[in-house]
């Protein structure tokens, strides 16, 4: 397992795993993706409902621990690994792309 790393962007295996999350957007006109990150240079993304016109979903890293938000269940989760938090976002994701 990688340790994060302290800076501003996502290293080159957190882009692959958010690359993941990308392409689970791309497949739909209803949500959109950004990136990118604090002042205090902790990165971050969210998946944006544009119809509801909401946040879906928010990871990030902060201080060296990935953080993933569901903010319409009002739930969150805490991981070292990016694999794991981008797979958690994925099963809760693909739950909500099938109501």
């Amino acid at each position: 397992m990688n340790i994060p790393l302290r800076c501003k962007n996502w290293s080159e295996q957190e882009r692959a795993e958010i690359g993941r999350l990308e392409a689970l957007c791309s497949g739909t006109d209803r949500w959109s993706f950004e990136c990118d990150h604090t002042d205090a240079g902790d990165p971050w993304c969210v998946i944006y409902d544009q119809q509801q016109h909401r946040i879906v979903l928010h990871i990030a890293r902060i201080e060296r621990r990935y953080v993933v938000v569901w903010p319409r269940e009002g739930r969150s989760a805490e991981t070292p690994s990016m694999t794991s938090a981008v797979e958690m976002a994925l099963e809760r994701l693909r739950g909500y792309a099938k109501a």
